[in-house]
């Protein structure tokens, strides 16, 4: 099963193949999305890829919680490759993760030579440097320089905080 929703400024893929489905979004979580419009989908693994997640606003993120608290009475829902806007939502509104987990996410980094750089973060396996509240060590794909962190890490990795901790155990 293949099915695509357009909002105007967002578009869901969704997929289904035997027990998953996979939610892709590309673009901005606003006022012309209506979670209502979105089809539920039952499949003990849910996974919700945020990469093309761009922008939020107070409609689109009210619109979100409601179709996490949905979908998550529907399967297991994993959260990956989180784009750094939806960071900043998990973080400001901690219902929009609702039980799901996070497998990874983008995080903010500067070269010094090459300027910014998002870099792809796993939640597991890089539990141990976001745990002591400092970035995990990355460098530069282009000159191999140690990437600088361009965030607060005790803010920007508040959403896995052992709190809120909503770290895939998944391998």
């Amino acid at each position: 099963m293949s099915n695509k929703i357009n909002f105007g400024s967002l578009i869901i893929d969704i997929e289904k193949s035997e027990d998953i489905a996979r939610y892709s979004f590309k673009g901005d979580v606003d006022d012309a999305f209506r979670q209502q419009d979105v089809p539920r989908v039952k499949a003990s693994s849910i996974i919700m890829d945020l990469e093309g997640l761009t922008n939020f606003n107070s409609c689109g993120v009210r619109e979100w919680v409601f179709l996490i608290k949905d979908l998550e009475k529907l399967g297991r829902i994993t959260f990956t490759k989180c784009s750094i806007p939806m960071v900043d939502q998990f973080n400001m509104v901690p219902e929009s993760i609702g039980s799901g987990t996070v497998e990874s996410f983008y995080a903010p980094y500067v070269c010094e030579d090459h300027g910014d750089a998002e870099v792809l973060l796993d939640a597991k396996a890089d539990s141990k440097a976001i745990a002591a509240q400092s970035a995990p060590e990355r460098n530069c794909t282009k000159c191999n320089q140690t990437l600088i962190f361009d965030a607060m890490p005790d803010s920007y990795f508040l959403f896995l905080s052992p709190v809120t901790a909503k770290v895939s155990k998944a391998s």
